[in-house]
């Protein structure tokens, strides 16, 4: 997980202990009281007086530095842990920020719209059969027709841009202040080129950024802080898996685009990162709800599963529940964009916040919660 900045605690000055300086006061009183009565032929009466007071006054001044170094010490660390706090404040603040999904496409051979989410999380009903063929099971859209994983994820992202200009509801102009993508060069040929076509009003550069799973989504986040309304991110991808005997899941296959803004009705929070070597699973996942500003998990988690993580359970999120696997199958680095968008369509439906969790090109895994924008603001 992303770590809260830490800071040593001040050093603290051992507090004055006064019984101990009253005491040496009264013993050097004490000094002076017996000398007073001691004759002159033994001790000088103003020597004595002369050294006492002396000593007396060496012991006041090093009495008060003291407790004004105590004093001053302690102003110090009070000033220092409320930097501390401030500083961890800005943090939080800045962890807690959110990006709106305003538009969405996801096309798989088990999805192709925001109404078909119902029959993805009912668990009586039949999930889409896999294929087999000469290499293995798999899961494909009847609408591609290509004979290798190239071919048809060019033809996913021609299919992404058509169904995207279909259910575009303005002839605005748009031209996104970056572009994000999954796949290939040749697959964001295709796409460019076919939205060329159908959305004349949509400019896209001719190379975009390459899709990098979380923190990816951590840049768009700072990038859309006090952007304009208007501003806009275009997330796209596609995934054509190669069948693989060995796997448990067939091969799947899906296209994915978002277009995220400053402003809209579902606020995608940064989310959290889990890497096995040195964090707490439990920790992250709590960090995830705090976060998004919520007091416990939510009841919806959206999912694949994740087999090689072998305490999930211990976090207290649903992760089987609704799991996707059966209706995706493998999905390598796009899973994550898939529960994501599947968790804002749930949002978008019911109003409530809804939790996803899935893999990550850098991390172990990646979790977060989707929630209505009016209730994170």
């Amino acid at each position: 997980m992303k770590r809260i900045p830490e800071f040593a605690p001040y050093p603290l000055a051992r507090e004055t202990r006064y019984s101990r300086w009253f005491a040496g006061a009264v013993g050097l009183l004490a000094l002076l009281g017996i000398a007073s009565v001691l004759p002159p032929s033994l001790v000088a009466p103003h020597l004595v007086a002369f050294t006492v007071g002396g000593m007396l006054l060496s012991g006041l001044l090093a009495f008060l530095i003291h407790v004004l170094y105590f004093r001053f010490n302690r102003h110090n660390a009070q000033c220092y842990g409320e930097a501390v706090e401030r500083e961890q404040q800005a943090w939080w603040l800045q962890h807690r920020q959110k990006v709106a999904m305003v538009e969405s496409v996801l096309l798989s051979a088990s999805c192709g719209s925001p109404e078909d989410l119902d029959g993805l999380l009912d668990p009586s009903k039949q999930p889409s059969v896999a294929r087999e063929t000469g290499e293995g099971l798999v899961l494909r859209l009847l609408q591609v027709f290509g004979h290798d994983a190239k071919q048809r994820e060019q033809e996913l992202a021609t299919l992404l841009a058509l169904k995207w200009g279909a259910q575009r509801s303005t002839d605005q102009s748009l031209t996104p202040s970056s572009c994000y993508w999954h796949g290939s060069q040749a697959a964001w040929r295709a796409f460019v080129e076919q939205i060329a076509q159908c959305c004349p009003d949509v400019h896209l550069p001719e190379y975009p950024q390459i899709w990098d799973g979380i923190l990816s989504l951590d840049a768009i986040i700072d990038q859309l802080q006090g952007a304009p309304d208007g501003a806009r991110v275009l997330c796209a991808g596609c995934q054509s898996s190669s069948p693989d005997r060995a796997s448990s899941l067939p091969a799947g296959e899906a296209a994915v685009l978002w277009l995220l803004g400053a402003e809209g009705d579902v606020a995608f929070f940064r989310g959290e990162w889990f890497s096995q070597a040195d964090e707490d699973l439990a920790t992250v996942a709590e960090r995830a709800v705090e976060q998004s500003l919520l007091e416990a998990p939510a009841q919806t988690c959206i999912a694949f599963s994740q087999p090689h993580v072998p305490d999930l359970a211990a976090i207290g999120w649903d992760a089987k529940t609704n799991a996707q696997d059966a209706n995706f199958g493998a999905l390598e680095q796009l899973e994550a964009m898939v529960v994501q968008t599947l968790a804002a369509w749930y949002v978008q439906q019911h109003g409530v916040p809804c939790a996803w969790l899935a893999s990550d090109p850098h991390f172990t895994l990646t979790l977060g919660i989707v929630r209505p924008h009016e209730s994170g603001s």
